[in-house]
Formats: structure tokens, sequence, C-alpha cells
């Protein structure tokens, strides 16, 4: 064995036992950077949802935009009122919506499934409308017991919508022409750069129009002989004062009133599921950390 080749080999050996060191260096840091991002976790935001044994009040917030992607989404919220009807130390739960709907789809379940758990307890399920509560969000408040809202929230918009821009006009002006390709020939309906035949308009209005018919049944269901007149299924929202006369809400009031009335005036815990902080922090740690090595090594 020559002199370069004695070189060469202790050169290997030094780089291989350097990515050994640099490796358990890494494996090290990402299990300590967990370990304290779980510590700190726990200090910061402590649950006391599943240990409370005290009677308490279950609160399940749906806030924003409903759709799979969100907090206000199926995945979320149903798990959500579950874990609190699950709790035999819950007496009741109250849904408090600030919400101008979203995902119809997501709307229904939610809608439905709160109906099927209603069926499996004895518990009371109420729903509190704050600031908003229209389109999806009044989907899903009327599947509770009874609907309260303040004096000046917002409340109704039943009705269905799809929203589409046609630039087409614009573009020609400018002299951009789209070049999108598709198979189906009704595939770029909703194609921006092209005018809506009539035949896809009609196809459209009927499209809503299954959907806003489903929404309406659904209201009926729910709502039953409270319901005064056929106009609120016009996509008109109004005032708290004005939806209790329409029958869209039974009572006038906030959440603590609700829990007062109904509820024994308990302690309110939120058992509202949101995402998960702790994994979210991990992933992301964990995800840049490996980034960084292996970029390192291979350079």
């Amino acid at each position: 064995m020559d002199n370069n080749e004695l070189l060469n080999n202790l050169i290997n050996s030094l780089l291989e036992d350097r990515r050994i060191e640099r490796r358990n260096k890494l494996i090290f840091r990402v299990f300590s950077g967990i370990l304290i991002i779980f510590f700190l976790y726990i200090l910061l935001f402590p649950s006391d949802r599943f240990s409370t044994t005290y009677e308490h009040t279950g609160l399940v917030e749906i806030n924003g935009v409903i759709s799979s992607s969100s907090n206000a989404s199926v995945e979320k919220i149903i798990p959500s009122i579950k874990d609190a009807l699950d709790n035999e130390s819950c007496i009741g739960v109250i849904i408090k919506i600030n919400s101008p709907g979203g995902s119809a789809t997501q709307s229904k379940i939610i809608h439905d499934e709160i109906l099927k758990l209603r069926l499996n307890t004895k518990k009371p399920i109420y729903t509190v409308i704050e600031d908003m509560g229209t389109s999806g969000g009044y989907y899903i408040a009327a599947s509770s017991e009874k609907i309260i809202s303040n004096q000046s929230s917002i409340v109704g918009s039943i009705g269905v919508r799809i929203d589409s821009l046609n630039v087409k006009s614009l573009f020609d002006k400018l002299g951009i022409k789209s070049q999108s390709i598709a198979s189906g020939e009704d595939k770029l309906i909703l194609d921006p750069f092209r005018e809506l035949s009539d035949e896809h308009r009609l196809h459209l209005e009927k499209l809503t129009s299954e959907i806003h018919n489903q929404f309406v049944s659904d209201i009926k269901k729910s709502r039953g002989n409270k319901i005064k007149t056929d106009k609120i299924f016009s996509g008109l929202f109004w005032t708290g004062i004005e939806a209790k006369k329409l029958g869209l809400v039974d009572e006038l009031g906030s959440l603590y009133d609700v829990n007062k009335k109904y509820l024994q005036d308990s302690k309110i815990i939120n058992y509202t599921r949101k995402e998960n902080v702790l994994e979210t922090i991990i992933q992301k740690t964990v995800s840049q950390i490996l980034q960084n090595n292996y970029l390192n090594i291979n350079h």
C-alpha cells in the first residue's frame, strides 16, 4: 500500500467518523428539542378537559369559514362535541358560532352528525350565535335543541351560491389568450377566460337549486313549526331581534345566559379541538433539522 492510498484511507476514515458524530449529535438535538417543546406545551397549554370530575358545561366553538381544511370542519367539530358528551361530569354542551358559512358539504355533515348525537344522549346541546351565524353556520345551529342569539347578531342567509369571475373581455383587450387543454367538453365550465354558455348556466342553477332545496328541507325538519314564514329561505339575513320573530332563533341572550338558565351556571370548559400545536412544531423542527443536516452532509 503506497503512501497516497494510505492517506486516502485515513481521510475517508476521518470523514466517516465525522459523519457518525454529526449523526449522533443530530439525533440528540432532535430528541432534546422534542422534550423541551413537549414540556413547554404542557406548561403553556394545560388542559383539564378530560380530568375534570366536577359538573361543568362543555363548550365547542365554530369560528370562521367552514371547510375541511379549517378548525371549523367535521374532523374537528364532531369529535369535540363527542369529547364533551363522553365526559360523565359534563352536563350539557353549548356550541358557540361565529361563522358566515362555507362548505355546503361540511355544514350538512356536521348538522346531520349533531342530530345523531342528540338521539343517543340525554344531555342537551344548545347553540349560541354571537356575531354571525349565517348560511352554513346557521345550518349547523339548526341541529341543536335551542338557538340563542344576541339582539345584534346577524342570522339567516339560507341560500347557496357559486362564484366565478369572467375576465375574457379584459384579456381580449390586452391580447392575452387562454390555452387551457382539457378532456371532456364541459370540463372548463367555470373557466374565467370563457363566456358561460346558456346550457352551462342552467346546469349551475339546477345544481345550486338542488343543494338549496336540501338545505331548506333540513331546516324545516330541524325547526319544525317554529318557522313563521318561507321568506327566511330567500338568502336574506336579519338581526337577532328579527330572527326571533321569524322563528330562526328561540331566545335572545348570550353564552352566559344559556349556561345560567339551562345548565346550572356551571363552570364552562372548552372542548374545541384545534390544530395540534405540539405536533406541528415538532414536525417542522425535525423536518428543518434533517433538511439542514442533509444539505451539510452532501456539500
